[in-house]
């Protein structure tokens, strides 16, 4: 009779209706007959009604059984299907599930209206649809970066809800994971009625990117507007088939611009041209690209430091479908992040129209060399070239307006390191430059130091002993400090050859100055005649091998807790070693290796949108607060995370719903800045076809207006569970006229 029911375990209630008839029988046996002489006056009256009264209490009997069972199939809310012969007893219910596309890019102002404020139009024209008094459902999924799901029950709380999307999110659509929602909730409603019959509703701009896979090869927001046929996005398909599986389609609704290809300019791009060292100026470019099929001309381009340095604005001549890039030269006049602010004309999309990026300045890196084997001339001297190096004029060195010296170098001999005459709290980089044994107590103050996030160089010599040097430094099983195993000793004589770098890992950044072809020769062909063999932990990295047969290390680098070590298996000074002698060689290595190793590891100030935003203080960060780029503030929750010595960590998970910039803000501290970016792929906005959109699958149908004909949803199972409620309620009333009548009649007799 019924397909299913909604609670089927509940159906089980109807057995309840055979309590009435249970209650009478055991009304019959509870008293034993007593034979008395007027009984059979009264036998005999009986005789003459007993055929009416059993029919009476028969009648009287199945009302009351019948209203027990209809109101065990009322809560167990039984269904019918639309082959049913009673289908049309059978109450029609819609289940809409309604998807919005809230990403970025519905933005675009087209006309008076946005293309987002029209999809809200168009949702609330479809719920007004809906009726709750018949028990209408919709489940409205709000589809940015990832599905939100706002509304699960009736259609006044789903209109109620659309308030809350006052605008669309900064952030890309995920069709995928959007359509793997759906998907799911698809299939728990197949299996808990046999079969699902949800209409699905897709409210879109029919951006390119949302449905199709970008071209093998191109680059984010370049080409993947571009018309290159349908290019198929396997997450896509594949959820799309889980659908298609269920018999379901997706109805979507175009609601972006009427053009194809809307125009639309963005800043895709704001980079520093170089690193930034020691302050000064710094050449830094803005990308401009124009995503329409007209070439602009006159795009005027500003750029802004540190929200108070406006300068000059550039014009740009942007081609259909490419970019142009405009050049500035912005002057860093002191340590730490600055906030660049590219900005170009608004147009109908505003929210590419801005890019902000955070560009660190380092501060001055502080390097301690212990000097294991000094000597009066700086040729000979350990340290000597490399002291020269890194702080020539002794720090006193003038850089220019703004100037920032990227090193200080202090020079102390072992027993002063050892005595506790050193700091170690001021310095960030401690190379120990062929020093001999170490001292327990001064190995295991190093290993504090460094854990706590310092960087620890050794470079060796003829000072260093391999059995003492393990002993202090060295763990079989990889936690001790040192990143390898001395072994012994390797020379050649300097007459009869030389041993040269064969290979060093160009990406490092260490080493990835002498990646470039032209200055690769200064590394790989710079002689070396004596080195330590080595043997590197299984968690340490080779940075740079040497020629010879066993491709023994020459650069060693481990990370230790928050800190770093390396390890140079040869001298630093011309004894073992001419790459000292060479200083086109050796400026640039010493240079780099110490700026890398002094430069600690921060979380990243420029991020995506929908990343967490970390920052890591040298303050306890009290009353930790976020400012939005609206301008908006709230707390941060969740308690500061203790990094090591003096360093805190705060967290905001959830905090970069929007491109700008944001600050952390702390008492007692310095604001921490951090920009958030936009998809470049969100600013193009190519569209599919109609003929496009049908072709990329099956389960895809467009449309605009209610879908009818062949291609319409499946109506709904109807539930009767109302019919029965009044079936229910009509038994109940006619039981109990029914005992009136009865008990009226018999006291009348």
């Amino acid at each position: 009779m019924f397909d299913g029911f909604v609670n089927p375990a509940l159906a089980a209630g109807v057995a309840l209706a055979s309590v009435p008839l249970i209650i009478h029988l055991l009304n019959r046996q509870r008293y034993k007959p007593m034979p008395w002489a007027a009984m059979r006056f009264v036998q005999a009256a009986y005789k003459k009604t007993r055929r009416r009264a059993n029919l009476e209490n028969l009648l009287l009997l199945l009302l009351r059984m019948l209203a027990v069972a209809l109101l065990a199939l009322v809560v167990a809310r039984p269904f019918l299907g639309d082959q049913s012969p009673l289908a049309q007893l059978a109450q029609a219910r819609r289940d809409l599930v309604l998807v919005l596309d809230t990403s970025a890019s519905t933005g675009y102002r087209d006309g008076v209206r946005s293309v987002h404020e029209a999809m809200l139009e168009r949702a609330r024209e479809l719920l007004l649809e809906l009726d709750g008094g018949r028990d209408d459902r919709v489940r409205l999924i709000a589809a940015g970066a990832s599905p939100r799901l706002l509304s699960w029950r009736r259609p006044e709380e789903a209109l109620s809800l659309l308030n809350s999307l006052a605008g669309p999110d900064d952030e890309p659509l995920d069709l995928a994971l959007a359509l793997g929602e759906v998907a799911r909730l698809a299939e728990e409603d197949a299996a808990q009625q046999g079969a699902s019959t949800l209409e699905i509703r897709l409210l879109t701009d029919l951006q390119r990117g949302s449905f199709e896979a970008p071209p093998a090869g191109a680059e984010a927001g370049a080409v993947a507007g571009a018309n290159v046929g349908a290019q198929r996005a396997p997450a896509v398909v594949e959820q799309l088939d889980r659908l298609a599986a269920l018999e379901l389609k997706v109805w979507v609704e175009d609601l972006g611009p009427a053009e194809p290809t809307p125009p639309n300019l963005s800043i895709s791009a704001l980079e520093p041209l170089g690193e930034v060292l020691g302050g000064g100026t710094l050449e830094v470019a803005v990308e401009v690209r124009n995503h329409g099929l007209t070439s602009k001309s006159g795009v005027r381009v500003w750029l802004t430091l540190d929200e108070d340095q406006r300068l000059p604005f550039r014009t740009l001549d942007v081609p259909a479908r490419g970019s142009a890039r405009a050049v500035f030269s912005a002057n860093f006049a002191s340590a730490g992040p600055h906030v660049l602010r590219a900005r170009i004309d608004a147009d109908r999309l505003a929210v590419d129209d801005t890019r902000v990026r955070i560009v660190d300045v380092p501060a001055t890196a502080r390097v301690l060399l212990v000097n294991g084997d000094s000597a009066a001339e700086v040729e000979r001297d350990e340290v000597g070239y490399l002291h020269s190096v890194l702080d020539p004029l002794g720090g006193d060195e003038v850089l220019g307006a703004g100037g920032i010296p990227p090193f200080t170098a202090r020079t102390v001999a072992p027993h002063e390191l050892s005595g506790g005459e050193v700091d170690l709290s001021e310095f960030d980089v401690v190379l120990l430059a062929n020093v001999d044994a170490l001292s327990a107590p001064l190995a295991e103050k190093l290993e504090q130091w460094t854990a706590a996030g310092g960087a620890l160089v050794f470079t060796l010599g003829r000072q260093v002993e391999p059995t003492a040097f393990n002993l202090r430094l060295h763990k079989p099983d990889g936690t001790g400090l040192a990143p390898l195993e001395l072994l012994s000793r390797t020379q050649i004589a300097r007459r009869d050859g030389y041993f040269r770098v064969r290979s060093f890992e160009a990406a490092h950044p260490a080493l990835a100055f002498f990646a470039d072809e032209r200055w690769k020769p200064l590394l790989t062909e710079s002689p070396t005649y004596e080195f330590f063999q080595s043997r590197p932990d299984p968690n340490a990295r080779v940075l740079a091998q040497f020629d010879d047969d066993a491709a023994s290390a020459l650069l060693v680098e481990k990370r230790y807790d928050r800190g770093k070590v390396f390890v140079w298996t040869t001298s630093i000074d011309a004894e073992w070693s001419r790459i000292a002698e060479s200083p086109n060689t050796f400026v640039p290595l010493v240079h780099e290796w110490l700026r890398y190793a002094a430069r600690s590891e921060r979380p990243a100030r420029n991020v995506d949108v929908g990343a967490p935003l970390i920052a890591q203080v040298r303050v306890f960060p009290r009353n930790a607060t976020l400012l939005a780029p609206d301008d908006t503030r709230r707390a941060v929750e969740g308690e500061p995370r203790n990094e090591g010595p003096g360093v805190w960590s705060v967290s905001m998970l959830d905090g970069s719903q929007r491109a700008g910039l944001y600050r952390l803000t702390f008492d007692g501290a310095p604001d921490e800045p951090f920009a958030v970016g936009l998809d470049p792929r969100e600013s193009d906005l190519d569209r599919l076809s109609v003929n496009e959109l049908s072709g990329l699958h099956r389960a895809l149908v467009a449309t605009r207006d209610a879908p009818s004909g062949d291609d319409a949803p499946a109506p709904a199972q109807g539930e009767v569970w109302r019919l029965l409620a009044w079936l229910c309620l009509s038994a109940l009333c006619l039981e109990t006229l029914w005992a009136a009548w009865v008990g009226r009649t018999r006291r009348l007799v």
